[in-house]
């Protein structure tokens, strides 16, 4: 019997996201995405150049190796991305030149492509919230934010209610996106939408693998902050986010929108979930898990559209140099999507959208001038009752642990509500309790809402 190669081998890691500069992960086995290419270019330039959007290299879990596949139902063990669009954005890719053979191309392509590929993969296949890969900016970090030298900049308001913890209180700045006169866009928001609504009801990886393969997500809600709107710099007051927290042009030289995604979960995993039961249900741990996948898919996605238009485009989430300072990340997606207007925070840290706070978020920026989205709001609780008026308490009385309570969320106590034991055969482990069956689960409270203006 015949020792298997280094590249075959795979042992699973509590975190499998490198430091960059340590050695690669076995995430991603090379072999198996060459012959799957070999066999996907041999197909498409069999009789003149043709190629297949439906085709998609599908890489398992278990020993991260790839499959050349039609998109079809997803599987729970696997990933998926399409080939061309995707793995090639550029159309005419996998066209052979005269005198080349399959290999010779597949080689060729994979020496360009396979680091992007292997950070996919790792993102898609690594669960939680890790550290990224710590590949170095190129420039020092920019800290614009206060490390809080003025003490009134968190003067807390004087007419707090009683009963309500103060913090949720701490003063934030006066909408500064309103739109300047004269402001020409270079696309408009309907488009983005229209492309967005378009990925969220085609594509075949928004779908739970259990059951009837139900969708995963809802119709998003989507907002635009410009590049350099000051609450960004806000973001890295320590009181916020922190200094780690990196300004959209670090992330792009040139950027001057950041889109903001807020996608809710599906009606299915909404009404699959017990009021009375201690774990989430089935369907909502599967949609947290593998709705994660299709985040990056957006992500991935929302990039090439931009790129398609004429401009530039990164998805912090998703780029190489993502990392955190403990539970402090270098982009936070909540804190971006309050900027660009899609939400405010709850009590339990979750984002309140006008489709509730029961999904998820993402975003990219981009190059492109977009027309930034009017926030209704000025306070970071805007949408939270219990900020409101101390009216609920909710989620604190839905949380199993004790991890919500007046002051906020303990994260290291929201890990302990013993999900990830119940289903520890599907590889599951998310709760959703404090969003669910509360005044904000799908929508901003009535309440507030009559309060906003127009």
């Amino acid at each position: 019997m015949t020792k298997p190669t280094e590249d075959l081998i795979y042992t699973p890691m509590a975190n499998e996201i490198p430091k960059w500069g340590e050695p690669y992960p076995r995430i991603l086995n090379r072999q198996s995405v060459l012959e799957a290419l070999t066999d996907y270019i041999l197909q498409v330039n069999y009789q003149g150049y043709s190629p297949d959007p439906r085709k998609v290299l599908a890489v398992r879990t278990s020993d991260r190796t790839a499959s050349l596949r039609n998109a079809a139902t997803p599987i729970r063990q696997e990933v998926y991305y399409f080939i061309e669009g995707e793995v090639f954005p550029k159309e005419g890719t996998t066209r052979l030149r005269e005198g080349q053979t399959p290999a010779e191309l597949a080689e060729e392509l994979l020496e360009e492509r396979y680091e992007q590929l292997w950070i996919w993969t790792a993102y898609d296949f690594t669960k939680g919230s890790p550290p990224g890969f710590r590949k170095p900016f190129e420039q020092e970090l920019i800290v614009k934010g206060s490390a809080n030298p003025n003490p009134e900049r968190v003067t807390r308001r004087k007419d707090v209610p009683t009963g309500i913890h103060p913090q949720f209180f701490l003063p934030d700045p006066e909408p500064r996106n309103r739109v300047t006169a004269g402001f020409r866009s270079d696309l408009g928001l309907d488009e983005v939408v229209g492309y967005l609504n378009n990925l969220v009801t085609s594509d075949f990886r928004n779908a739970l693998p259990e059951g009837e393969n139900h969708p995963i997500w809802d119709l998003p809600v989507v907002g635009v902050a410009t590049a350099d709107d000051p609450y960004f710099e806000r973001l890295q007051d320590p009181e916020v986010v922190g200094p780690q927290h990196r300004l959209p042009h670090e992330w792009l030289p040139g950027a001057r929108s950041v889109v903001s995604v807020f996608l809710p979960f599906s009606e299915h995993i909404f009404r699959s979930y017990q009021k009375e039961s201690r774990y989430s249900a089935i369907e909502f741990s599967s949609g947290k898990w593998n709705g994660s996948k299709f985040l990056n898919v957006v992500r991935r996605g929302l990039s090439r559209f931009f790129e398609d238009q004429g401009g530039q485009a990164v998805a912090p989430n998703i780029d190489p140099r993502y990392d955190s300072d403990g539970w402090l990340p270098f982009w936070s997606e909540r804190h971006v999507a309050f900027a660009a207007g899609v939400g405010t925070f709850g009590l339990q840290q979750a984002l309140i959208t006008e489709r509730g706070a029961y999904g998820r978020v993402c975003s990219v920026i981009t190059t492109l001038k977009l027309t930034p989205t009017i926030r209704p709001y000025t306070e970071a609780y805007g949408y939270c009752l219990y900020a409101f008026d101390g009216s609920c308490r909710a989620c604190v009385e839905r949380c199993p642990t004790g991890a919500v309570n007046e002051a906020g969320k303990e994260v290291a106590l929201c890990s302990k509500h013993g999900n990830s034991q119940h289903f520890v055969e599907w590889g599951y482990g998310s709760c959703g309790h404090c969003s669910t069956f509360i005044p904000c689960s799908r929508g901003i409270p009535p309440k507030i809402k009559t309060t906003l203006p127009l």
